[in-house]
């Protein structure tokens, strides 16, 4: 027996450095850095196994390998300190079943940019160390799986995570949120930010976000979304920021944020939005930052598109195709930051208020928005207008003519119909009157026919 020990303990030196990277002097090829945290950085380094074994610490591990070329994630060393873990951009496609048992107290897990595909991965593969006839869970609070090629996830995928509390799906194969994922997502009690931004989702279904009563920060940009989901409002207790650029949403009116209370919303590259109607962020009392800008055929917030007493700390109005802003549109002077620059501005009455009611530490930067005069056609910083500009006299004031458009094109529009449906009827019955006079005519008696009677006489 004692032959076969020692046989051991010079076989498993060999085998240890064909299955992992030989970790000797690894402080010499890698970055090592002990000051608050121990951090070691092997990026580049065209490792295709993981280490044998951790440099010595007693600090939180920080430990990272990107663009590696590791096919294969392997089961990691042990350590029983707090760790950070990062593998992006290595190519990896399969996962080691009890990959992190090792290293239980892991926090921190980024395996984003790699080829990771549903069939590839299982809960198990997250399970931690086998002890009193049950695996343990790992400690995982942020999991990132960006870029990967995932359409759907395992029910039981977080079973060995319970207390995940974020998850970055970003750049998958997710058209919709299958049953399987619903369920999987709806496991996770402690999720406050979840990122499904960059999939080809059309729809986000209210029986997950029933499931998800903590969420706190909610990604959706770039996906398929026509609308903003109604069945948000499923979340609306915690849900606080929500991410919902890069869509194909061309409509904000006052449904489409009814029931949510959020802090911070973010409505960049709406290609097809052209205009948000009123009382369309009413009822967010809470919002404190707006962010809606390169929307490139956004030409005009309506004046009561926010409520009354309604303060704004952030608003991001840059490169969009805005004339003019409405004096009244929000408490100017309450602003922290405003954004207001690469918009076709005219310099009117209502930006020339606004600039005097902004406050000064917005004013006195030296990047002011610019404006044309409409008199001259000359370019003039809206921090800088003169109230000459509100005595100007336009025969027809741009603004206004923005602010009506919507307005009359609906009436131009129910006109339209009531002229066409009128036209119509006109032909349909002089058609019919045509017909009627038409067959008069070439009725095969033209003329009235008179009978008389023939008389006998009697002899």
């Amino acid at each position: 027996m004692n032959y076969i020990w020692i046989l051991l303990l010079f076989v498993y030196p060999a085998t240890s450095d064909e299955v992992y990277q030989n970790s000797s002097h690894i402080c010499d090829q890698c970055l090592c850095e002990d000051e608050d945290e121990f951090i070691i950085d092997c990026s580049r380094q065209q490792f295709e196994h993981v280490l044998a074994n951790w440099p010595p610490h007693n600090k939180t591990l920080v430990a990272t390998f990107s663009y590696n070329n590791i096919s294969t994630l392997e089961k990691l060393p042990i350590s029983t300190q707090k760790a950070k873990l990062v593998f992006d951009h290595c190519n990896i496609k399969y996962l080691d079943s009890g990959l992190f048992s090792n290293i239980r107290n892991v926090e921190y897990i980024d395996l984003s940019y790699n080829l990771l595909t549903t069939e590839e991965i299982g809960g198990d593969d997250f399970r931690g160390p086998y002890s009193d006839k049950r695996y343990r869970p790992i400690a995982v609070k942020y999991l990132n799986l960006a870029y990967n090629q995932i359409h759907s996830l395992p029910v039981k995928f977080f079973e060995n995570m319970p207390d995940l509390e974020e998850l970055n799906l970003q750049g998958n194969d997710f058209k919709v949120l299958d049953p399987t994922t619903q369920v999987a997502l709806g496991s996770l009690t402690k999720i406050k930010v979840l990122n499904l931004a960059d999939n080809e989702l059309t729809e986000i279904e209210g029986s997950l976000l029933r499931n998800l009563p903590t969420l706190y920060s909610l990604d959706l940009s770039s996906n398929h979304l026509d609308f903003v989901p109604l069945t948000l409002s499923y979340i609306s207790n915690n849900l606080k920021v929500l991410k919902i650029s890069d869509n194909y949403i061309f409509k904000l009116t006052d449904q489409s944020f009814l029931g949510l209370d959020l802090i911070e919303l973010h409505l960049n590259n709406l290609p097809r939005l052209n205009y948000v109607e009123a009382n369309t962020f009413a009822t967010l009392k809470h919002l404190k930052k707006l962010y809606l800008r390169d929307n490139e055929n956004l030409n005009y917030i309506d004046k009561e598109a926010f409520g009354d007493n309604q303060i704004i700390d952030e608003l991001d109005l840059s490169n969009n195709s805005l004339v003019n802003l409405d004096f009244n549109l929000i408490n100017w002077s309450k602003l922290k930051i405003l954004k207001i620059n690469f918009n076709p501005l005219r310099c009117t009455c209502d930006l020339y208020n606004i600039s005097q009611s902004l406050p000064k530490y917005i004013t006195r930067k030296l990047d002011s928005p610019m404006c044309t005069d409409m008199e001259n056609e000359d370019s003039t910083p809206v921090f800088f207008l003169k109230s000459t500009i509100c005595s100007q006299d336009h025969p027809l004031h741009i603004s206004n003519a923005i602010q009506h458009f919507n307005k009359i094109r609906i009436a131009m529009i129910v006109l339209s119909s009531l002229l066409l449906s009128g036209t119509i009827v006109t032909v349909i019955l002089l058609l019919l009157r045509y017909r009627k006079t038409v067959a008069f005519r070439n009725y095969p008696f033209a003329t009235q026919v008179s009978y008389y009677p023939i008389q006998t006489q009697h002899i």
